[in-house]
């Protein structure tokens, strides 16, 4: 009898807590709904959105434009202008962040921490890799104004006004990111590679073992524009970095990189993402330019004709995604500048590389009618 008795309160309570459950579960997922027809979804999206791509591309195409003033050696992809690949790892890992919870305050908020590596594999003997760009650090988005609650903490913030259906017209936002980042390739001292030791005047970086060091922090503002009717979000970005530290602070500063590398630089972006071409696939276009600021004596291009500073730098993708590939999509992308490889910023390259694009938490246009 004592253990029907135990048998019987076990069911009672397992059914009891099944139900709470479901209950609970059915709560959030109503929550959730709730939140993601709020312009706050939207622009936590936007975030995302404009984040760039995580890629693996096979046999990228990456050429010097000219004819180089010192070869490139066994192991920094001196056989071919095709490499066997290249992948980028762009990664943010939320820390606090304001979902679906909260006011809307909180949900105008994300600091996350960072990894960005960038890594390439030669098709030179052994197959080896070239040093890669290692990132990490912190950022923090914020989105400071939109034209359905206004500015943030503004009287209009609140939630009648943050419904996506409250109003006809589009989304209109602007955002706001901070970036601190150390930025190295892990390499042992040494920076040049000096082909002829009896003439130390002519030289060039060390692609195959030269240590790049530096830190820096990202200021970059967002003028966004969300299309309710067509499903398309555009955004337009104006950035400034600037390069901190010094030689002997923890994170060090190579000095050979002074007055060369450049310690201020302009960033001009431009994404657009829509579905208009098809419901099954969403369509990406992202272009970049970059122009370093600043003193640049120092700089000498690894090319024959090295007088020009080459501060400029352009990038192109186009992306599709279908939506049944949960975490992948297809880019074609384009390069034209400094090599983006860190240590190798002396050689001016143009690149042509077609892959797959990696989003752990990928971007799905958000249709709220």
């Amino acid at each position: 009898m004592k253990w029907r008795l135990v048998i019987l309160t076990f069911a009672i309570t397992t059914c009891v807590t099944s139900q709470n459950l479901d209950f609970q579960l059915k709560k959030e997922d109503s929550t959730d709904i709730l939140h993601k027809q709020t312009i706050y979804y939207l622009l936590q999206r936007s975030w995302v959105a404009n984040q760039e791509n995580s890629y693996l591309s096979i046999f990228p195409y990456t050429s010097s434009i000219g004819d180089r003033r010192i070869p490139l050696r066994q192991g920094e992809g001196v056989n071919s202008d095709l490499d066997l690949l290249e992948a980028n790892l762009n990664l943010r890992f939320p820390l606090i962040f304001g979902r679906e919870y909260g006011s809307g305050f909180r949900k105008r908020h994300r600091i996350t921490l960072d990894y960005n590596g960038t890594f390439r594999m030669t098709l030179d003997d052994s197959k080896p890799l070239t040093p890669g760009n290692n990132k990490v650090g912190f950022s923090w988005h914020w989105s400071l104004y939109n034209n359905y609650t206004g500015w943030i903490g503004g009287k209009d913030e609140n939630d009648s006004n943050a419904q996506i259906n409250s109003r006809p017209e589009n989304l209109n936002f602007l955002n706001f990111l901070f970036t601190i980042h150390h930025y190295s390739n892990g390499q042992a001292p040494g920076f040049f590679y000096v082909p002829d030791p009896l003439d130390p005047s002519e030289f060039r970086n060390s692609y195959l073992d030269g240590d790049f060091s530096t830190n820096y922090i990202y200021l970059e503002f967002t003028k966004g524009h969300y299309n309710k009717l067509k499903g398309s979000l555009h955004q337009a970005s104006l950035g400034y970095r600037h390069e901190l530290g010094s030689e002997t602070s923890t994170f060090a500063v190579s000095k050979e990189q002074e007055n060369s590398y450049g310690l201020n630089r302009f960033f001009l972006k431009y994404d657009y993402r829509t579905e208009r071409f098809g419901k099954y696939f969403e369509y990406h276009v992202r272009g970049e330019l970059e122009y370093i600021l600043g003193n640049l004596d120092n700089f000498r291009a690894n090319l024959l004709n090295d007088t020009d500073k080459y501060r400029l730098g352009a990038k192109g993708l186009i992306e599709i995604a279908p939506k049944s590939h949960r975490a992948i999509g297809y880019f074609v992308s384009f390069y034209y500048g400094r090599d983006y490889l860190n240590i190798r910023y002396d050689d001016i390259v143009f690149s042509a590389q077609v892959g797959i694009s990696l989003r752990l938490d990928k971007f799905y246009m958000p249709i709220l009618k």
